[in-house]
């Protein structure tokens, strides 16, 4: 029997978090979309949250 040992340990989504609200808006599979796709899809897809002076951030999740 072989066993595949697989790493849990690195982090495998990107979460868009608004602090204010306290709740993930989104999650982006780092294997698909870079920093900069992310960011833009940010400002693209919650621009209100922005506007509203909502803080937001990026944060690695497993």
């Amino acid at each position: 029997m072989v066993t595949v040992k697989t790493s849990t340990d690195e982090p495998k989504f990107k979460e868009v978090y608004c602090a204010d609200c306290k709740m993930v808006l989104a999650r982006y599979s780092i294997k698909y979309f870079t920093d900069t796709d992310i960011n833009e899809l940010v400002h693209v897809h919650y621009s209100a949250h922005i506007k509203e002076g909502h803080a937001i951030e990026t944060r690695l999740a497993m």
